[in-house]
């Protein structure tokens, strides 16, 4: 009997084969071994050479006997636990499916190395594949114990459905020649997939139309699926098993904090309009209030067994706001205001906005969900690691790498989640745009903070924008709304949205350029406000060609150059480039690194990289100073990674520089920003790399307030960056918005 440890180890080795033969079986052998000859790349990393083309070479010929040798054994071994799982083999016809197409790989796999087998005898006299002893095995098993009982035809019948679902009409209109070699020869490969970092480009298309994938990518996706999925026992241990109800009792706080935020509204409408309901745009209206009233309704929660759960009354409010805010009565009333008499066409329009307000600003119910959080890292936390309030004295980094260690052991057991929400989005035909709002990633506000005695609450919003294809974008109408509500009473609201998504490349640089864009709309510029900060840029990761540049002067200089010029992927208005460039941004260079670096002549890389994170921060409030905004958000493309590690040192820097001690509220909304936006949308943890950055810059935070004790070190702060504001930031409270 295995333990734990072995099936754990099995899953990945299976995978690693099935990449590895999948690779093989689609490439074109001699001209990819050519191109990797050329390059003459040395891989050390034994996970990627495993994966990678280069072990084919002559090169690696030393070491591809005993690859080759070894997916085969991990094939056979699988399909023996396969058979031999309590004779479950003979009954699950989509595991002998699996099987039969792993097969269908091998042979195919050793068949292409056979015909360039000549290129191994040059240098290391290797046997033909095919006569190999492991391969033998492997066939002899399969042909006797499992190849009658295959299921015909399951798995190829769905890849070819799949496949014509997406292979769409290219779009019609004209475009050049240069625009169309944008992103002609750009696909997306299996590597991405899995680390679930570009998964928006399987929602858009490229400019002539086509899409970023391909039908062996959607193979070997599935492929990678069912053998991650296979093992019964990691399934039945899954973290995240009770999703469906917690994201129906999210859905169902959040309906009754949007009617809590209506207030009156809710019954204006309904004596207003119960007339005209047969209109367009009252009917849709109509419809959307009664299900957003049957979300809220306790005894429609998944728990009580319904006949329509909170979950799906919410789904369909959310599509009846939508079709709404798109109906052609709404938007002949955007463009000719009804007159003050007309109290019904003011009535549905004060409503729709109001919704779309509070859709953005009083969603509530997200944080309902921290205790699941909790209970997952106690479940896992099997050695008694101290995890308390007492323990957090001097010591947050360490309890929070714990912690998340603690959570990545515990998603382990969690089958692939992103990959399955891919293949499920794919499969129901739901990949034709990326618009977050839309796609289950609703905005929530984190925490209020108090900041020259105005209460402004930090959003965790994703981009606001709906998109099609890679070159065009369009905002989503519910941030539209949203803004239209943002003038009632005569009371000014505005927004300042920070975009952290990366204008210097092709995949972000429309969305970056939409959301620019708002403050050139008349009716707009009075509520919103749009800086962009470069999060993904060689300076940010201080990767090649500033990797090597470790003196202090020049990385300032190299800064400040980069701030200043959008071409680097810094965006700023006109009034804010002038209250910026040059006397802060070159004053709080300096500061920053006499009081965090001691003004050292040499910063290593990872010295660099805290460097930028905490002039991010003092920028981010002197914006925010200047802006004078009622909300803002740190908004990527999903406010998942980029975002929410961000909004992590917001909240962290303002309570140690004011001197506050951590308790368990604060805990509960770091657990909650760090986990539940990506669980709930993405079914997986923070990216480790945003995570790690934002540890790296608490290190530093603490260790400088231990090496100068708690007083002293919000004294040196005050003194130092007071004179950069108008009155001191050191001091602005920060309140969870659940507390």
């Amino acid at each position: 009997m295995t333990t734990k440890k072995q099936d754990k180890a099995s899953i990945l080795s299976i995978i690693d084969a099935v990449e590895t033969l999948s690779s093989i079986a689609d490439m074109d052998l001699e001209k990819d071994i050519s191109v990797a000859k050329e390059q003459d790349l040395v891989v050390q990393d034994k996970e990627l050479f495993f994966k990678s083309v280069h072990w084919l070479t002559e090169d690696g010929s030393g070491e591809s006997l005993h690859m080759i040798k070894e997916i085969f054994k991990v094939v056979l071994n699988h399909i023996k636990n396969f058979y031999n799982d309590d004779q479950k083999g003979a009954k699950d016809e989509q595991g002998v499916e699996s099987i039969k197409t792993i097969m269908v790989l091998v042979g195919e796999a050793a068949k292409k190395l056979d015909k360039y087998t000549n290129l191994f005898h040059q240098s290391a006299n290797m046997p033909r594949i095919t006569e190999l002893d492991e391969y033998k095995d492997l066939r002899e098993f399969y042909q006797k114990r499992i190849s009658n009982t295959v299921a015909e035809g399951t798995l190829g019948k769905w890849i070819l459905g799949l496949s014509a679902n997406v292979e769409e009409a290219p779009r019609t209109e004209k475009i050049s020649q240069k625009e169309r070699l944008k992103t002609k020869y750009i696909f997306i490969d299996l590597e991405a997939v899995k680390s679930d970092t570009e998964y928006e480009l399987f929602f858009l298309r490229k400019e002539d139309g086509s899409r970023f994938f391909s039908p062996p990518l959607i193979k070997n996706m599935k492929l990678v699926s069912d053998f991650g999925n296979y093992f019964g026992e990691v399934q039945r241990k899954d973290p995240l098993i009770s999703m469906d109800s917690w994201k129906d009792r999210c859905a169902h706080a959040t309906s009754i904090s949007i009617l809590r935020a209506l207030g009156s509204r809710v019954e204006r409408f309904f004596h207003e309009t119960a007339r005209h309901r047969k209109g367009e745009l009252a009917g849709i209206m109509n419809s959307a209030m009664m299900a957003l009233l049957l979300c809220s309704h306790q005894e429609n929660l998944l728990s009580n067994s319904p006949v329509k759960s909170c979950y799906e009354y919410f789904k369909d409010f959310q599509n009846f706001l939508y079709q709404a805010m798109h109906s052609r009565e709404y938007q002949k009333f955007v463009v000719y205001q009804p007159r003050v008499s007309n109290k019904v066409a003011n009535t549905l329009l004060e409503t729709l906005h109001a919704l779309c307000r509070s859709m953005i600003l009083h969603q509530k119910g997200y944080e309902e969900m921290t205790p699941h959080v909790q209970n997952l890292i106690q479940e896992e936390n099997k050695e008694g690691l101290e995890l308390s309030q007492q323990s957090l004295d001097g010591k947050l980094v360490e309890i929070f790498l714990q912690e998340y260690e603690l959570m990545k052991t515990k998603m382990h057991q969690h089958p692939n989640g992103p990959l399955i929400l891919l293949l499920n989005s794919l499969e129901e035909g739901d990949c034709n745009m990326f618009s977050p709002l839309r796609q289950k990633n609703l905005p929530v506000p984190l925490f209020s903070m108090y900041f020259h005695e105005k209460k402004i609450v930090n959003l965790r919003l994703p981009a606001p924008i709906t998109q099609e294809f890679i070159d065009k974008v369009h905002i989503d109408e519910t941030f539209h709304g949203f803004l239209r509500a943002c003038e009632k009473d005569h009371i000014i609201r505005k927004h300042l949205l920070f975009n952290m998504q990366d204008r210097t490349s092709w995949r972000e640089v429309a969305r970056c350029q939409a959301l620019e864009g708002l403050m050139n709309i008349p009716k707009f510029n009075q509520h919103i406000a749009v800086v962009t900060l470069a999060f993904d840029t060689e300076f940010y990761h201080q990767h090649s060609p500033y990797d090597k540049e470790d003196d202090a002067e020049i990385f300032i200089n190299h800064f400040f150059e980069h701030l200043s010029d959008e071409g680097f992927g810094f965006y700023f208005s006109n009034s804010l480039s002038k209250a910026l460039f040059p006397k802060f941004a070159k004053k709080l260079l300096n500061v920053i690194h006499r009081v965090f670096f001691a003004n050292q002549n040499k910063l290593s890389v990872e010295a660099r990289r805290d460097f930028i994170e905490i002039y991010y921060f003092f920028l981010v409030m002197k914006c925010i100073e200047i802006v004078k905004p009622d909300s803002y958000s740190m908004s990527c493309k999903d406010a998942i990674d980029v975002g929410g590690s961000f909004n992590l040192i917001i909240y962290l820097m303002l309570k140690l520089m004011n001197n506050e001690q951590i308790g368990q509220i604060d805990i509960d909304c770091i657990h909650y920003m760090t986990y539940m936006p990506a669980l709930f949308v993405r079914e997986r943890l923070m990216l480790p790399d945003r995570f790690s950055r934002f540890l790296s810059v608490l290190k530093v935070v603490e260790d400088l307030r231990s090496d100068y004790g708690e007083e002293t070190f919000s004294m040196i702060l005050s003194e130092a960056f007071d004179p950069l504001y108008e009155s001191p930031i050191i001091h602005s409270q920060v309140i969870p918005s659940h507390s």
